[in-house]
């Protein structure tokens, strides 16, 4: 069991480092939102896997705590897209004005 829980940790590793790249590179801002989801999530699933690992229940607090302020964190962050970003009518092929 220990092996595999170890295993499981190193593929969200990789994982949050798929996410780093994405975070980084763009090239939409949603591309980034859903990177940023995506490592709070992976950081999550790495402390679930440390506490089976540990055989402790001291991190249950700390999952909720971070799996909140994750996804207020991307729900801010959506309603001030939501906010800056014009929205095209339906049937209008062009950009709102000042996009390209």
């Amino acid at each position: 069991m220990e092996i595999f829980v170890q295993i499981l940790i190193l593929l969200i590793i990789v994982a949050i480092c798929f996410a780093l790249y994405r975070l980084f590179r763009g090239p939409t801002v949603i591309d980034r939102l859903l990177a940023f989801d995506g490592i709070a999530i992976c950081s999550v699933g790495i402390l679930a896997l440390l506490s089976l690992l540990w055989e402790t229940d001291m991190y249950v607090e700390l999952i909720l705590v971070y799996s909140l302020l994750g996804f207020v964190g991307t729900v801010a962050l959506v309603l001030y897209l939501h906010r800056t970003i014009p929205v095209r009518e339906p049937g209008d092929k062009k950009p709102p004005k000042g996009h390209s």
